[in-house]
C-alpha cells in the first residue's frame, strides 16, 4: 500500500474516529457490567443466567473489570448476553493523519538543523522563506518515501 493510500485510509478514520472524541475515556465508576446491571435491574444471578455463568462469576468480573483486569472476550460475552454491542478502539488526541505529519516534521527538523549548518559554513545560508520550503518539502519526502521507517 502506498503513501496516498494510507494516507486517505487515515482521513476516512479520522472522520470515524472524531465522533468518539468526546466519549473516549469515560467509564462509570463501577464499571460498564455493573452499571448496566443495575440500571437494568438485573440481579448478579440474573445476568449470569443471561450469559450462561454462574452468579460469583459475574461479581468477580465485575470487580475486575475495575481493576482493569478484565478480558475482552469476557466482556464480549456480557454483552452478547445483555444482547449488547461491545465496542473496543482507540481514539487519538488530534488525528492519525496530524500524528504522522507531527512524527514527520520531527525527523524533518533534525536534518533541516544538520543541512541549516553545512550550509551557513559554506555561506550558503537560507532564507527563513527558503527554510519553510524546504522544511514542507523534506516532510513530503519522509512521507512519501519511508512511512514503514517513520517511528524508527
Amino acid at each position: 500500500m502506498n503513501y496516498w493510500d494510507k494516507k486517505l485510509i487515515r482521513e476516512q478514520l479520522d472522520k470515524k474516529l472524531n465522533v468518539l472524541k468526546n466519549f473516549g475515556g469515560y467509564i462509570p465508576q463501577q464499571g460498564w457490567i455493573k452499571t448496566i446491571r443495575e440500571v437494568l435491574g438485573l440481579s448478579t444471578s440474573q445476568l449470569g443466567k443471561k450469559v450462561g455463568i454462574d452468579q460469583s462469576r459475574i461479581s468477580r468480573l465485575e470487580n475486575a473489570e475495575k481493576t482493569g483486569n478484565l478480558k475482552l472476550s469476557s466482556l464480549q460475552k456480557i454483552a452478547q448476553g445483555l444482547n449488547m454491542k461491545f465496542v473496543y478502539g482507540f481514539v487519538p488526541e488530534d488525528t492519525l493523519e496530524s500524528m504522522v505529519k507531527d512524527q514527520a516534521k520531527r525527523i524533518a527538523l533534525k536534518r533541516m538543523k544538520i543541512l541549516d549548518n553545512t550550509m551557513r559554513l559554506e555561506k550558503q545560508a537560507l532564507s527563513e522563506e527558503e527554510k519553510k520550503k524546504a522544511l514542507d518539502d523534506m516532510m513530503e519526502k519522509i512521507l512519501i518515501d519511508n512511512l514503514k521507517g517513520l517511528w524508527d
